[in-house]
């Protein structure tokens, strides 16, 4: 067999070149003919090594037995190949040449001339002329391919090793690339060691609870995998457990946050990384990815704080408005405002209690900061929120007036003024002390107001000491601004009460300060502060701050009696401040011992709000008072009449139910006679899986319904018409009777309308819509289409219940801004222990609250009857169970059918597990 040819040099080259690069080919074919023979072993040693790999021999060997037999055999292969290149002879340019014109099939040896000189000196001429027509006749050059002299005995080797390697990669399939390259990396599995079992899942942080992620095994292609990475929060925490690996794995791919890998035992080993950035995170271990999850985390960003419209003083009282917007991913922890002055280094924060821990929430905190010394003054604030995930941001700055209490005594004026300027650092102590001094020359003051007198006495002697005035060298004495300010509110209340009345609102300041001091202290504690001798402390000042709010109401009591003015008793119509009081301040303490420090500021500043409206009433308040009772007890008319409405709707809409569910069973059985008739209903071989998992009253997947229609939805006039006459019958003359109540109750919606637009002046949209609705309803009712009935009474009864609390909300808002009077001859002097009446908003809400109690735990009506149907659960009968039987064992055998749809069988496989 004769060599195949060889590369050929285009005789278009320049023949020096052409040469030059056909001598390079050659000499090298020339090595490779003589290095055979020494190649021989070498090359049968690897063959045999890569044989033994296909045939896992080396990688069924401890690692180091591996390591080593692979160093000895293939390293005395390349030593004996080495040894054999070594004592291969170069070949001589002139055997060189030899090739180049037996290959190329050049006669006459032209390129020795190239070589040779002429014998004789003269004959150069000659000589050239013989060379340059030696040359021309050279064409084409070729070097020839190695073609090694080989015997039958190489032949039959060479044969043997490419038929074995080929056998070795065929049995491999596509593990051979693998078990090639763990034969020649010791410490690599190939692709026929199982898997080590992975179990792996994704804690969310603390800061966004939820249940974990289970990730799976990554044995998907990339493409499927990329296409639904775990979206999780910042700092998740991925947890995963490999049993059955003999080497330490390790973290490969996108750098998504710190790893920590740990041994359990020689085999099993847990991995934990936080997560922090997004991308692929792999686990490779002995030269395989074990498992591959991408990842996508979600930034964890700084809350998004604005102020809202109009902050500042409220033009109705002397609190201060704080509109705010808070918005964050994974909730807001701690919010608050923090002001300044620009006069002064001190910054006022006012905690803004939350809704729990709200992701985007807006709202209007009304602190009173009256009490400050900034109160009336100009003053920019930002709001400052810390969201669960520890992170914190700031709004822009606002400007706005604190808001103020409003003092009519020219000497409270007077001292409000002082202590503003002493707590701006525009007075000195020792100023201020004269100022004082000098007011204590008012006429008349040590004789109408002793208390009063004594106590300037006493600020002047605190503001004129050397000692305490060097003590509070570095900003105003605060003892001093909080004197001046008690002082204040004090002959401000003597103005219109007697100095044991006024000294009872002071004590009442003096102890909702102590209460809420206490609590901030135990918000500020955090875990701590619920211990039994913090709670213990909170019970102590709250029951002083209830010791001094029944002190003011006895008071109050007696001076009405004295005075003639004591309400009437009006039973329940009236609720006593002192029940209400006690109310908030159970739940108030409750709330504090159970770590809702929100919820507890909350009713502390409700309290405030109604010990400061509290007073006696007086002729006017009686007549005003006579007007509002009677408005509320036709609002509360009102809403029993929206009530009534509401069960009577809820009546029809039972009956309209009720007429549905007949038409619509009576439908089902008339279509499964008919498949019965037609063979089609017990042909359960063709039936689609879908339809055999919904005859079973199981919902299939979504893509299975994709695949196999559901069965045609019965329209309800069919319903109708499957009905017997005689329920059709009845069903007409319900359905009539509905109709007649139904118009009934639009004429008495549309009068409820009127009346409330009497009352309130303004047009009750809810009532409105619910007149519409119960139009289109007895519509319905009248053209027989109980399937629009039943939609349009479930509108009116929303439309009725948004009517009735939206009434709620407007007695609770008209009964929130009026003075507290005092009850006197028939409630008497509460001790504390009355019942909880709550305020106007509980009021309006009686048969919610006996709405509520006919619940059980789980929030079930308890009724009896009808009422106590709270399922439609029946226990199937011998002729369904023989049915679903049958259904069982149709979906049995379509799971044994392996030509399916792999989906199909997955699903079908979990299912039938549960039998």
């Amino acid at each position: 067999m004769s060599p195949a040819p060889a590369p050929t040099l285009a005789p278009t080259m320049p023949l020096s070149a052409r040469l030059h690069r056909t001598r390079s080919f050659a000499r090298a074919a020339i090595l490779c003919e003589r290095a055979w023979p020494g190649l021989r072993m070498p090359l049968a040693m690897g063959g045999t090594y890569l044989l033994a790999g296909l045939l896992r021999w080396p990688q069924r060997m401890p690692d180091w037995l591996h390591a080593a037999v692979e160093a000895a055999w293939l390293g005395t292969a390349l030593w004996r190949a080495a040894a054999s290149l070594r004592a291969v002879v170069p070949p001589t340019a002139a055997e060189v040449d030899r090739r180049i014109e037996r290959a190329s099939r050049l006669a006459n040896q032209p390129l020795l001339a190239l070589t040779d000189h002429p014998a004789l000196p003269g004959a150069e001429a000659v000589w050239d002329a013989h060379v340059s027509r030696a040359l021309g006749r050279i064409g084409p050059l070729r070097a020839g391919w190695p073609w090694p002299r080989l015997t039958l005995a190489d032949r039959a080797g060479v044969g043997a090793m490419i038929a074995a390697l080929a056998l070795g990669v065929i049995a491999a399939g596509d593990h051979a690339p693998s078990r090639l390259a763990a034969a020649l990396r010791p410490g690599w599995d190939d692709a026929d060691v199982p898997l080590p079992q992975i179990q792996a899942w994704i804690d969310m942080p603390d800061y966004a609870p939820g249940s974990p992620i289970f990730l799976q095994n990554g044995t998907e292609p990339d493409a499927a995998l990329q296409a639904r990475p775990a979206s999780v929060p910042d700092g998740a925490a991925l947890h995963a457990t490999l049993t059955g690996l003999a080497a330490k794995p390790h973290g490969a791919g996108a750098d998504t946050g710190a790893i920590g890998i740990k041994g359990l035992d020689p085999t099993s080993w847990q991995v934990d990384a936080h997560l922090t950035q997004s991308g692929t995170m792999r686990l490779v271990a002995r030269g395989r990815t074990l498992a591959q999850w991408p990842i996508s985390v979600q930034p964890d960003l700084a809350p998004e704080l604005h102020w809202g419209p109009h902050p500042g003083a409220d033009p109705q009282g002397f609190r201060t408005n704080l509109p705010w917007t808070a918005k964050q991913s994974y909730g807001i922890a701690m919010l608050e405002a923090e002001i300044r002055h620009a006069g002064s280094t001190r910054v006022l924060r006012v905690p803004i209690t939350l809704d729990g821990h709200p992701r985007d929430a807006h709202g209007m905190a009304t602190p009173d900061l009256s009490a400050d010394p900034w109160a009336g003054e100009q003053v920019s604030a930002v709001l400052h929120a810390r969201s669960l995930s520890g992170r914190e941001s700031r709004s822009t700055s606002v400007s706005f007036t604190l808001g103020a209490r409003s003092f009519r005594d020219p000497l409270a004026r007077a001292l409000i003024d002082l202590r503003r300027r002493m707590a701006l650092g525009e007075e000195d102590d020792p100023t201020a002390s004269d100022e004082v001094a000098a007011l204590l020359d008012a006429p008349k003051l040590a004789d109408a107001r002793p208390g009063a007198f004594t106590e300037l006495s006493a600020l002047a002697t605190l503001l004129g000491s050397p000692d305490l005035t060097a003590a509070a060298a570095d900003g105003p004495h605060d003892e001093a601004i909080g004197v001046l300010w008690y002082l204040a509110l004090y002959l401000e209340d003597m103005r219109h009460a007697s100095p044991e009345e006024a000294t009872a609102a002071l004590d009442i300041r003096a102890a909702q300060e102590r209460v809420q001091s206490q609590i901030d202290r135990m918000r500020r504690l955090g875990s701590k502060g619920h211990t039994e001798s913090e709670q213990a402390e909170l019970g102590r000042r709250t029951q002083a701050l209830r010791e001094a709010l029944q002190r003011r109401m006895d008071l109050l009591a007696q001076k009405a009696m004295r005075n003639g003015t004591a309400l009437p008793d009006m039973g329940d119509a009236m609720n006593g401040p002192s029940d209400e009081l006690q109310r908030m301040m159970r739940d108030m303490q409750s709330d504090a011992a159970n770590g809702r420090s929100d919820d507890a500021m909350r009713k502390l500043q409700q309290m405030e709000d109604l010990s400061e409206r509290m007073r006696n009433a007086t002729p006017q308040d009686l007549a005003n008072l006579a007007k509002q009772m009677q408005a509320q007890m036709q609002a509360q008319q009102q809403m029993q009449a929206v009530h009534d409405m509401i069960h009577r709707e809820t009546g029809l809409l039972d009956h309209a139910q009720a007429r549905l569910g007949a038409q619509t069973k009576a439908a089902k059985a008339q279509q499964t006679d008919q498949d019965e008739d037609q063979g089609g209903g017990n042909d359960l071989a063709n039936m689609p899986t879908a339809e055999l998992l919904r005859r079973l009253g199981l919902q299939p997947p979504a893509d299975m319904q994709q695949q196999q229609p559901a069965p045609a939805q019965t329209s309800p006039q069919d319903g109708l018409n499957a009905l017997d006459p005689d329920e059709r019958q009845r069903q007409a003359d319900q359905r009539l009777q509905d109709h007649a109540i139904s118009h009934a109750l639009t004429r008495a919606v549309q009068a409820l309308s009127r009346e409330t637009h009497d009352l309130t002046g303004k047009d009750a949209k809810k009532l409105a819509a619910a007149h519409d609705d119960m139009v289109k309803a007895s519509r319905a009712l009248m053209d027989s289409h109980d399937d629009d009935a039943q939609r349009q009474a479930q509108k009116a009864i929303k439309d009725l219940s948004e009517a009735s609390k939206q009434m709620r909300q407007a007695m609770s808002q008209k009964s929130a801004g009026q003075p507290i009077f005092l009850p006197g001859m028939g409630m008497g002097q509460s001790s504390g222990h009355g019942s909880d009446h709550g305020d106007g908003d509980s009021r309006g809400a009686q048969s919610d609250d006996q709405d509520k109690s006919n619940r059980d735990p789980l929030g079930r009506h308890t009724g009896e009857g009808h009422d106590a149907q709270d399922t439609d659960t029946k226990l199937p009968d011998q002729q369904q169970r023989d049915r679903a039987r049958e259904i069982q064992r149709e979906l049995q055998r379509r799971d044994s059918d392996r030509t399916r749809s792999k989906d199909e069988l997955d699903y079908l496989d979990r299912l039938l597990k549960s039998f």
